[in-house]
């Protein structure tokens, strides 16, 4: 054996994990084969002498891991949960000016995105501890019923107070299925096919999340915006269905014995609370600052002042609870987390952004129609989903992450820099072409966190990382959606004087992006038109700034190879 794998092999024992640090160390436990950390690769040596030990790990993995339809049906599951909650990150977007004639509250309108994003992102690592502490089937079902009352609420809303709660129920809901579903995953599918289903899982999340406005647009002409809720009832009771008779949890994942104080405890309502509050004065600032008050205005600076103040408190608070907090400090002491939960937040970025400003720029400056501007996003969507397969058969092969994070993130930023030279006279050529390297590069990169940290995560913790990584990618979306949405009004606003004079700014800004080419025409339209633009262009540059960032990020993530599955089922001395 190397140094470097001793080095490894011993590193793992000590954090109590194995090297692989996957569940399956708990079927070694209750099979009595647990030695000690420092004997591990004696005893194996004299348990399981020459291929014995590969025919027993091949017999294990058959046994601990469904196979054929009854896999076929429990992903089927997953990817159904997994679509309806990403589909529900957009679905909104063309709802969303039928939904203001309707309740005449033009000045909440951020909030029926924001409200979404901010439930899933904070309480991500709040389902990763109960998933820890409780069941997973009985947690994951749990997470689908709250998602529906949340879609019920919002599709029966009477107000516009009441839409936005029902959007905060169906985020909170939401993050448990994007978990379970990573969670299921690893618990479900063998390690050396992992990475691709990853992958894959993260591919049907982005489609979905694209087809989320063609969706809502079809629904919101056809029939009415609120079907775009009620889709989600009978979709999520068929998924309900099959996990119910097809998911049964593998005997080797146990909970984590804990009483329900030290349950309560763990779920962190200290530090939930204050990150709520900080994300809230961050949204409020954003959609005040330079619209509707003033940007030396004392609400948009108090406003700014408390999010600093609570993200630190957060921070404060998180460190003196410990073991208690929803973001442990001790795994977030670990480079490969914290490393890889940074890479995910930065790479949202330009996710996040590119995937809700293209279509403005498609719907507004090019002057397509909701479906047709889904069908530009298709180049997006398919090299989303061919990078994700790429990136996830990469590391199957390679076992390393930082080198395949570091081309992705070059490849993002290559993408991203040819849409930013998008403007009113590009070819159709341009605009699809250019998402080519972009969807690519986003694809490769998006799904190597959770694959990293879950492949070195301890069986104790798997649950609790993945609701770190998953906390660190969702929260991105309510960080990089608001600013870019505010870089967008701020430089459309600022641009209106200068290329349409004589247009009112607050007119353009409550227009639709889509009646834009009703409302104006002859110069003014064409003012109008580049100043939409600059705006759109501006949200750009924060998506480049991203792409480019998470290159240098990635170079922070350690080069230590992903468990091996041959070496875990091989004899020490086969696997040096």
């Amino acid at each position: 054996m190397s140094a470097t794998e001793k080095h490894e092999k011993e590193g793992d024992s000590s954090s109590g994990q194995c090297p692989s640090g996957r569940t399956e160390v708990d079927s070694q436990e209750t099979q009595g084969l647990a030695a000690a950390p420092g004997d591990a690769g004696v005893s194996a040596d004299k348990e399981a002498p020459g291929n014995s030990r590969n025919v027993a790990a091949a017999e294990t993995e058959a046994e601990e891991y469904p196979h054929g339809f009854m896999l076929v049906m429990v992903l089927i599951a997953l990817f159904m949960n997994t679509f309806l909650a990403a589909l529900d990150l957009g679905i909104v977007a063309t709802a969303i000016p039928q939904i203001t004639d309707e309740f005449r509250e033009l000045d909440q309108v951020g909030w029926y995105g924001s409200a979404y994003f901010l439930t899933v992102g904070v309480f991500s690592p709040f389902w990763g501890k109960l998933y820890k502490y409780c069941q997973t089937k009985v947690v994951f079902l749990c997470t689908i019923a709250l998602f529906e009352v949340g879609s019920i609420v919002c599709a029966t809303s009477p107000n516009s107070t009441a839409l936005i709660v029902g959007r905060a129920i169906q985020g909170w809901g939401a993050a448990g299925i994007l978990g379970g579903g990573f969670l299921i995953v690893h618990h479900v599918v063998a390690p050396r096919r992992r990475p691709a289903f990853t992958g894959l899982l993260l591919a049907v999340f982005l489609c979905s999340s694209i087809l989320g406005p063609i969706i809502g647009g079809a629904f919101t002409t056809g029939v009415t915006w609120r079907w775009c809720f009620y889709i989600n009832l009978p979709v999520g009771g068929l998924a309900v269905g099959l996990i119910v008779i097809f998911f049964h949890t593998p005997k080797h994942v146990k909970p984590v014995p804990a009483t329900l104080r030290e349950i309560f405890l763990h779920l962190d309502p200290l530090g939930i609370a204050v990150i709520i509050a900080s994300l809230v004065c961050y949204i409020l600032a954003l959609q005040w600052g330079g619209l509707t008050k003033a940007w030396s205005d004392g609400s948009v600076i108090a406003t700014l002042v408390m999010w600093v103040f609570l993200t630190i408190v957060f921070i404060v608070v998180e460190y003196f609870v410990g073991e208690y907090a929803m973001v442990p400090p001790r795994l977030l002491k670990r480079r490969i987390t914290w490393s890889n939960s940074l890479y995910g937040f930065i790479l949202n970025d330009p996710d996040w952004t590119f995937l809700y400003y293209l279509p403005i720029y498609f719907q507004s400056v090019q002057n397509l129609s909701a479906i047709d501007s889904g069908v530009a996003n298709l180049t997006f969507l398919v090299m989303f989903s061919v990078g994700s397969l790429i990136g996830g058969n990469a590391v199957g092969r390679l076992r390393l992450v930082q080198p395949i994070g570091t081309v992705g993130g070059l490849i993002c930023t290559a993408g991203a820099a040819l849409c930013y030279t998008l403007n009113e006279t590009s070819s159709r050529s341009r605009y699809m072409g250019y998402q080519v390297l972009l969807g690519l590069g986003i694809g490769i990169g998006n799904q190597l966190p959770m694959t990293a940290v879950q492949g070195f995560s301890a069986p104790e913790d798997l649950a609790s990382n993945t609701g770190v990584v998953l906390f660190a990618q969702m929260i991105s979306g309510c960080y990089f959606v608001t600013a870019a949405q505010s870089i967008f009004s701020n430089v459309l606003i600022q641009a209106l004087p200068i290329y349409a004079p004589n247009v009112d700014p607050l007119q353009v800004l409550h227009t639709g992006a889509t009646e834009i080419w009703d409302v104006f025409s002859g110069d003014e339209l064409e003012g109008v038109l580049h100043a939409y633009t600059q705006g759109v262009k501006g949200a750009f540059a924060l998506g480049l700034a991203g792409a480019a960032f998470s290159v240098l990020v990635s170079l922070t993530v350690p080069t230590k190879r992903l468990p091996s599955p041959e070496k875990e089922s091989a004899p020490e001395g086969q696997a040096a």
